[in-house]
Formats: structure tokens, C-alpha cells, sequence
């Protein structure tokens, strides 16, 4: 039997409980201002953010912050802090990132209509505080209750005891991330570790082995098999029993070419790992495909590492998704004279980790809304909103590198499309399993020695083709005649989105046909 961990304090909703037998540090880790923070790793200014302007984290590596904050404790024997919450909203984004991945798969779990359908909040005057944003979020998440049901509406959102205003907030942009496939959300103006602390109750930690429990009907039983042990242990932990080897056990890291891997039980609530071209956590953890008959322990430690083989066999940090779920809405203004319409996202989830006075680490949730920055996912939504689209394609089925980022994001929205097809000039996106690259253009010491690969079919029997350097990460677009050759062919654009908005903006004319065509011509 595994020995419980001593331990140091216990009340009510929560326990304090010595891990390894480590001196702790005595210097505080470097802190920085968690918005400006929070916009760098965004890339964007935020224009709500559910935490005050003096609030620190942690100066962090773009890195999941529960993984960071694990990662920090054991390393560098600092106090770790853990809270249903947390917990609950790693496994709720990665069942949102189930259902975005398998949305018509699921459909029928969760909405009665196909397509999408809108979901409006109404307000009198334009939100600029973050109270103000909130109101909405909550209007959105009870239209979304109506529409889904309330078993589902509870099975998502945070009500533990720990639960604060920000975090139950967050689990709802959490719960709007994970049906953004069925709905689109519109604002309508009419005007290594020496102790752990585990916060919440006995019934906290029940709930969320009771909502992992019922996971499994929207085929996430390969996943749920190895969180319920886990669950089980956090019910023990909270009962006054830790056990040691599991808490020890939580990241097992392995340095290997400077890069940080864990093979610990933390790699199993991470359902979905970061594409390697898109960034998108769209494929699935392969961790979770070996076969752990129980979680490590120490006195096991060599069967697990034969078990996982080598590290790569664990997961690196930076494969993680980031911890953040977005969902993009319409604010409409129609309170003035004209009406106005802006493109905003609704950003939730881990914003960083926080480290108090006592130099003890805790990942810290919140909240923002921001402009929405990312015109070619805006150019996709749009085709998708006026033109004739194919549902995505099944990424697992192919693992290229020899395809753009930019038409990977197109391929999980929409695997083929007929844009204009009423005009006398129509485009047709081939399905991606019609794409195939070869050599039939004239090289220049400006592109890459590598082929070219059709994609578009004109309807006077002319085809687009792109040419990508994986290196680089640039990709050019080339016009071929009927006979679908491109030598000495017309170079037409030099990114997907040059190529997409001019396509959008010609309203479907052929723009590269105009007498004085140029592209943009990259460096």
C-alpha cells in the first residue's frame, strides 16, 4: 500500500500536504503585469480583461500555465497550489477541443439543426467594462442552455466551492468555445515539489469524477479511462488521504536537446496536443494510446520507462495547447443613425501563474475580449457564410508538411467549396484528397526546388497551384493554362490571404486576368 503523504494543514475545503523531501526555494520567481503579459502572448491589446491592471504572473514561456506551474514547483522546489477549478477547466477545454474536432460526428449529442444558428444578446448601450462583458457571456450561456439543455449547461460550467465570479465566467466561454460549430454568437446594441495545497471539498472533486464519468457517451472513453484514476486519487487527497507516489508521480520530467518533456500523470488531461503547421490543438495525445494498466509510482519507475520508451514517447511542454479558448462574435451597433458591425473574440481560460507572497504557485484563470486580428480565419468565415462548402476534412487521416498553415485552417473548416458558382467565372477548391504535388513549372533561384500542387479548378478549365517551402514558411500561387501546366506560368499571389481577399474583392472576376495585374511580391 502506498504511503500517505504527511500532512501539514487541514480544514475545510482544503488540505496541505508534504510531496518530496526537497529544501524549498527562498527567492521569488520574476513577475510581470498579467495583462500586458496576457496581450504579448495574444499578440493584440485587449479591450476587457477580467483581472485589475497591478495583477502579476509569473513571467512565463508561452507554455500552459498548469504545466508551467507543475513544471516550476518541481524543478524548483516551489509550493503548488490546485483547485477543482483548474482542473475542471483543463478537461472542459479539452472536450471543447473534442467536440471542434468531431462536430458533425457529435451533432446530434448536442443541437437538433444543422448548420449554424444565431444566438443574440441584446444590450442598451456599448460594453467597456469588464461587468458590462460579463452581463453578456452570462445571456449567451442561458440561450445556449435552452438550446443544448441544462444537464450539459451543468456538465460544462465551474460551480465548486472554489469558484469565483472570474472563473465561472471563464467556464462559459469555455462552454460557448466548445459549440461555436453549431452557433454563431451575436452582441445586438439597440441601443519537483515540497508541498501541494488542494483547495475544494470532498464534493467538488466527486463532481468532477462524476462528469468525467459521463464524458464517455461523446466517444471520449479512450480518454476518460485515464482521468477517472486520477479523479480518484483527488477525492483521496481531499479526504485526508494524499498519496504520496501519485503526487510525486505528477510530472516525471526528462531533459532531452534542452527541451522539457513530462511523461507524468499530468500528460493525461491534456486530451489534444498543438498541430505541428497550425498551432491548433487537433491531434490527439499519443500518450494516451499506450497502455497504462495503472498510474506510475516510484516503485514502478522502470517499468514505466520501458513502458514509454524513449522521452519522446512523453510530451514537450511547448506540444501543449495554451490553455485558452476563443469565440469569436458580432457586436452590432444599431444605436446611432447608421448601424455598425465590429468583429470581436471572447478570449477565457489560463492566463498565467500566479505566485503570492509565500512564493507559492498557483495557474491562475481569466478573461478578456479583443478585436478579432486573424483576417484569413475572417476570409474563411466569410466564404463559409456566402458560399457552397464541404464539411472539413479528417486531419488524422493525413499528416503532411507540404501543406501551408493558412489551407490547413481552410481544410478543418471546409474540405472543398464552390465560390461564385451562379457567376460565369466560378472557383472550385478541390477536396484535399485530390491535391498532388509534381514538377512542371519554370524554377527560380526565388522559389524553392520543390513542385507544385493544384488545388483550384477555374471554370475555363485553368487551375491555381500552390509552391511551398517548409523552411521558410512561404508559399506562392501559380496560374496554369487548360491543359493544366505551369510552365512559365503567372505567379498570382504570395500568401493564401493575398490570394483569398483578392479573389473575395474581385467578386469573383479573375483579378490576375486585368491588364496591369502584379502581385505582392515578397522579399
Amino acid at each position: 500500500m502506498s504511503p500517505i503523504a504527511p500532512i501539514l494543514e487541514r480544514n475545510t475545503g482544503k488540505i496541505r500536504f508534504a510531496v518530496d523531501d526537497v529544501k524549498p526555494a527562498a527567492d521569488r520567481l520574476p513577475t510581470v503585469f498579467a495583462r500586458s503579459q496576457f496581450e504579448q502572448v495574444l499578440t493584440t491589446t485587449l479591450l476587457a480583461f477580467s483581472h485589475d491592471e497591478t495583477f502579476e504572473t509569473i513571467a512565463d514561456r508561452e507554455i500552459h500555465p498548469l504545466a508551467l506551474a507543475v513544471h516550476a514547483a518541481f524543478s524548483e522546489h516551489r509550493p503548488l497550489v490546485l483547485t477543482p477549478d483548474i482542473i475542471w477547466l483543463t478537461i472542459a477545454q479539452g472536450v471543447a477541443q473534442h467536440i471542434n474536432n468531431n462536430a458533425e460526428e457529435l451533432r446530434a449529442n448536442f443541437v437538433s439543426h444543422q448548420g449554424k444558428d444565431k444566438l443574440v444578446a441584446e444590450i442598451d448601450i456599448l460594453p467597456t467594462l469588464p461587468t458590462q462583458w460579463a452581463e453578456i457571456i452570462e445571456q449567451w450561456t442561458l440561450l445556449l442552455r435552452e438550446r443544448v439543455g441544462a444537464d450539459v449547461y451543468r456538465l460544462m460550467e465551474c460551480n465548486f466551492s472554489t469558484t469565483t465570479s472570474i472563473t465561472h465566467i471563464a467556464s462559459h466561454v469555455v462552454m460557448m468555445d466548445a459549440f461555436q460549430q453549431y452557433f454563431d454568437y451575436v452582441v445586438l446594441c439597440v441601443c519537483g515539489i515540497p508541498e501541494i495545497s488542494l483547495l475544494g471539498t470532498v464534493a467538488d472533486w466527486q463532481s468532477i469524477y462524476d462528469r468525467v464519468a459521463s464524458l464517455s457517451r461523446y466517444n471520449l472513453g479512450w480518454w476518460t479511462a485515464r482521468l477517472l484514476p486520477i479523479c480518484q486519487e483527488f477525492i483521496n487527497t481531499a479526504a485526508g488521504k494524499p498519496d504520496r507516489d501519485f503526487w510525486q508521480c505528477i510530472y516525471k520530467p526528462q531533459a532531452v536537446y534542452a527541451v522539457d518533456y513530462m511523461t507524468g500523470w499530468l500528460t493525461d488531461l491534456f486530451p489534444y496536443l498543438r498541430d505541428g503547421i497550425t498551432k491548433a490543438p487537433t491531434v490527439r495525445n499519443h500518450v494516451l494510446a499506450l497502455d497504462r494498466c495503472k498510474l506510475p509510482t516510484r516503485d514502478n519507475e522502470e517499468d514505466i520507462i520501458a513502458l514509454f520508451g524513449v522521452p519522446a514517447d512523453g510530451i514537450a511542454l511547448t506540444a501543449l495547447p495554451m490553455g485558452i479558448s476563443q469565440v469569436g462574435f458580432k457586436l452590432v451597433d444599431r444605436s446611432a443613425d447608421r448601424s455598425t458591425t465590429l468583429d470581436l473574440e471572447l478570449i477565457a481560460g489560463f492566463i498565467g501563474v500566479h505566485q503570492d507572497l509565500q512564493r507559492i504557485l498557483q495557474p491562475e484563470i481569466g478573461w478578456g475580449v479583443r478585436d478579432r486580428t486573424d483576417g484569413f480565419s475572417q476570409l474563411l468565415e466569410r466564404i463559409q457564410q456566402e458560399h457552397l462548402t464541404q464539411p472539413p476534412w479528417d486531419r488524422s487521416r493525413c499528416r503532411s508538411n507540404s501543406i501551408p498553415r493558412e489551407l490547413v485552417q481552410m481544410l478543418e473548416r471546409f474540405d472543398g467549396a464552390t465560390i461564385y458558382r451562379d457567376r460565369d467565372r466560378s472557383w472550385q477548391i478541390l477536396p484535399a484528397r485530390l491535391w498532388e504535388e509534381y514538377w512542371d513549372y519554370d524554377e527560380s533561384p526565388r522559389f524553392c526546388a520543390c513542385g507544385v500542387t493544384p488545388f483550384i479548378d477555374l471554370s475555363d478549365g485553368r487551375s491555381i497551384a500552390y509552391n511551398f517551402n517548409f523552411r521558410s514558411q512561404k508559399c506562392w500561387f501559380f496560374l496554369g493554362n487548360k491543359e493544366k501546366r505551369f510552365a512559365s506560368s503567372t505567379l498570382i499571389a504570395t500568401s493564401p490571404i493575398e490570394l483569398f481577399n483578392r479573389m473575395l474583392a474581385a467578386d469573383g472576376a479573375y483579378y490576375f486576368d486585368e491588364p496591369n495585374f502584379q502581385p505582392s511580391i515578397e522579399s
